[in-house]
């Protein structure tokens, strides 16, 4: 117990000088594997690490850092952009900053202040569902107490919304529409510039948006009927719930048969066939469409193509938007993929046996959940085992609790790359040509570099019981840690 004592105390004193003091003092690299270490990793970024994933200290060039204490406080900077934040046992607590503005959040208490240095500035205080407070960019102050009473100023969609015990009555503005509602959701009344809705559900309600459409129900959901003004298109319809339904447009006819399970549809852009929905649907035209759900199914859209195979668990999906292209498929739980490619301008000749070109590769993201992920990105790619977190990478899982769980990891960068097992026990280091690092803590190590003066052999076993490190024209020998001797020029070793 009192070695353990010693251990952690010795542990987070090294941490704390770590953080305070200068970058000169913590330029030297060192390595005693998940017990504490620090090294520069393949994208340049230096890191202190201690009892493995508990413990990180990364900063950048740029002075980008990361600042964790797992899995209670993790801490980011972003100097250059004038970014930080910080998680308190995510997702407990989170607060987070850009330039003059600052956002709190704890549990479902929510805290905006957007200019710090402004007394004046708008403000926003939400406790959810109960409390909510602010002041909007004209100055105004409200406050509203859930469901007492209250103004609620950019909420849920609307600029203000006003409540008197909720749901007796409230009022909503947004733009020129003003909505009021008694009893919620059965009496409302909204106008405004080209639009009218009115309701007493279930009994009557009506709605007119310009002079594009005016739509009824009576006694809802028996009775509804629409009448449509667009300039392309022009027509009425009705549904005799749940018997019957008739929609006749310029450009479409719709005959329902025990809505919404039957339904036939005509037109000059689109035809529908669903007998019934949602098992089997039919479209073709603009969208087309086959579902026999849930066993399988496939719908087209101009840029987008679906598929499915037992509903929910394969899922494909291909995207083209200009000049990208993006393939996803993911087999629920298990397997996720998401590809991205970019249409070359100019394909080479192909024989006609040979596969069309899929264009260059931008990212590729592959995951069998929980086992491994691999992740390319340009010219950096990595391999992580294991990857807990069912979705793609999110930044505050990464900062957080990744590191927990990651006992493999593999990042490569061209001809440079990291490689780590159980938080450092075995590492492997590789810079091109100019420097490999190998590591099996605490049996073995060894590193070759390439310096301006030639090559420099190193070699150490138990940290320093035995070792040896040589350069072209140098060989020095070490024992028990201490003791060392050589070092003559190696043109006149026998």
């Amino acid at each position: 117990m009192h070695r353990l004592s010693f251990f952690l105390f010795g542990a987070f004193f090294c941490v704390a000088w770590s953080v305070g003091a200068p970058p000169s003092a913590l330029a030297r690299e060192f390595d005693f594997g998940p017990l504490i270490s620090r090294r520069e990793d393949v994208h340049g970024v230096t890191r202190l690490q201690v009892l493995g994933p508990f413990f990180e200290r990364a900063v950048d060039d740029e002075g980008q850092s990361l600042t964790a204490v797992r899995p209670l406080v993790s801490r980011y900077e972003h100097p250059d952009v004038e970014r930080y934040g910080m998680d308190i046992v995510w997702p407990l607590a989170h607060h987070k900053g850009f330039r003059d503005e600052r956002r709190t959040r704890v549990l479902l208490a929510y805290y905006t202040r957007f200019d710090v240095n402004d007394p004046e500035s708008p403000y926003r205080l939400r406790i959810l569902p109960v409390y909510f407070q602010g002041r909007d960019r004209e100055g105004e102050t409200y406050r509203a107490v859930f469901p007492l009473g209250g103004t609620i100023h950019d909420i849920l969609g609307q600029d203000r919304v006003f409540f008197v015990l909720f749901p007796i009555y409230g009022r909503a503005e947004i733009n020129d529409i003003t909505s009021h509602n008694v009893l919620w959701p059965f009496i409302a009344r909204a106008t405004g510039d080209d639009v009218y809705r009115f309701r007493i559900f279930p009994f009557y309600g009506q709605s007119r948006y310009r002079d594009h459409h005016n739509k009824k129900f009576i006694m809802w959901p028996f009775w509804s009927s629409a009448e449509w003004m667009y300039p392309t298109s022009q027509g009425s319809g009705y549904i005799l719930f749940p018997i019957y339904g008739r929609i006749d447009l310029t450009d479409q006819q719709s005959w329902l048969f025990l809505p919404p399970f039957f339904r036939i549809s005509q037109g000059t852009r689109q035809n529908a066939w669903l007998l019934p929905w949602p098992f089997f649907q039919r479209r073709t035209g603009e969208v087309n469409q086959t579902y026999v759900w849930p066993i399988a199914g496939q719908k087209r859209v101009p840029g987008v193509e679906t598929r499915f195979f037992l509903w929910p668990l394969v899922h494909q999906e291909r995207v083209e938007r200009g000049d990208r292209i993006s393939h996803r498929l993911y087999v629920l739980p298990f397997y996720y993929s998401d590809v991205h490619r970019e249409r070359d301008d100019a394909p080479p000749p192909r024989a006609p046996d040979q596969p069309v070109p899929r264009g260059t590769m931008v990212s590729n993201y592959q995951k069998i959940w929980p086992l491994v992920s691999y992740r390319r990105q340009g010219d950096e790619a990595r391999f992580r085992m294991l990857d807990l977190w069912p979705l793609q990478q999110s930044a505050p899982i990464e900062r957080n609790y990744a590191p927990f769980w990651t006992l493999i990891q593999n990042t490569r960068i061209e001809d440079r790359s990291d490689t780590e097992i159980l938080w450092g026990l075995y590492r492997r280091e590789v810079r091109g040509e100019e420097r490999t690092y190998t590591s099996l803590f605490p049996l073995v190590e060894w590193e070759r570099e390439q310096t301006d003066s030639g090559e420099r052999r190193r070699w150490a076993l138990l940290k320093g019981l035995l070792g040896m490190e040589q350069d072209d024209t140098r060989r020095q020998y070490q024992a028990l840690y201490f003791l060392r001797w050589g070092g003559r020029d190696r043109e006149n070793l026998p």
